[in-house]
């Protein structure tokens, strides 16, 4: 009985995992450090290059480090000594916001660090967006191909009046095309979903035969 209800349980986490927002499958530094390293206040920046070798996380997977408190507490502690005040309400901020962003929707850390965290923000006003940017655009929605800036060419072309037949056979073969990467995105998904929940059927199989 409790293998069923464990069954049940993988398969359904594993349905949620075609849900949660795509990152890309490489870094630079790591799956945290990239998304806010340019934001960082420059006191924290050191901070989020620690190796990641402590964790059985892909050097890419931005949620996987989130829910690593062994990682996210070294990281955490860095903040909290390197920085003092407003830097550390920042640097707190972007990371929480990353986490929430992928998925993990915690920074997972021991609760020492937290205290840390705290008391090195002293009286620090609370950060709710740094300069209105996020980590959003560094994840990519389920079944959404990556966005191009095309806006300002869109709006030239309507300005000048030099839209015509053959921009609009192109356009239309351009949204054929990002259509068929949306599909494509999903189907990935879909695929990554029925990989998770063939594996973790045949694994409990294997106990019942």
């Amino acid at each position: 009985m409790n293998l069923i209800l464990f069954l049940f349980i993988a398969l359904v986490s594993a349905d949620n995992y075609a849900t949660y927002p795509q990152v890309p499958k490489t870094a630079s530094i790591n799956g945290f450090a990239d998304p806010i390293y340019a934001l960082l206040p420059e006191c924290a920046k050191e901070c989020v290059k620690y190796s990641t070798g402590n964790t059985p996380c892909p050097y890419w997977d931005t949620g996987c480090f989130c829910v690593m408190p062994q990682w996210s507490g070294m990281v955490g502690q860095c903040f909290a000594q390197s920085c003092s005040g407003e830097d550390v309400a920042s640097a707190t901020y972007l990371a929480n916001s990353l986490c929430s962003t992928v998925g993990a929707n915690t920074w997972m850390m021991p609760a020492s660090i937290s205290t840390m965290l705290s008391s090195a923000a002293g009286n620090a006003r609370e950060v709710t967006t740094i300069e209105g940017q996020t980590p959003m655009s560094w994840v990519i929605g389920p079944g959404s191909s990556v966005a191009t800036e095309t806006g300002d060419s869109t709006e030239n072309a309507e300005e000048t009046g030099e839209a015509n037949t053959t921009s609009s056979s192109s356009s239309t073969n351009s949204a054929s095309s990002s259509s068929t990467t949306q599909n494509s995105t999903s189907n990935v998904g879909i695929i990554q979903t029925a990989s998770v929940g063939t594996i973790i059927l045949g694994f409990l199989l294997s106990f019942l035969l």
